[in-house]
């Protein structure tokens, strides 16, 4: 039930998701019903449910400390 139409690479995915067109998701942990907007970049992040990632964004943490973003935040 996803929609992937940009890169996935190390991450876990949930149902409902939406990854906009050009976006790099890398290492990552995405709760379900979030939408990622075109070319965005995170990395080492987890996002809980319901989030809004609006296009153009970057969001990136590191191997020993992700970043969190907390359930129905628009970023």
């Amino acid at each position: 039930g996803c929609v992937i139409d940009g890169e996935v690479e190390g991450s876990i995915i949930s149902k409902g998701v939406y990854i906009g067109k050009g976006a790099k998701i890398k290492n990552c942990i995405i709760m379900q019903d979030t939408k990622i907007g075109a070319n965005c970049n995170l990395s080492y992040a987890i996002i809980d449910k319901d989030v809004t990632i609006q296009d153009n964004r970057s969001l990136m943490g590191f191997e020993t400390y992700p970043i969190y973003i907390s359930k129905q935040t628009i970023i």
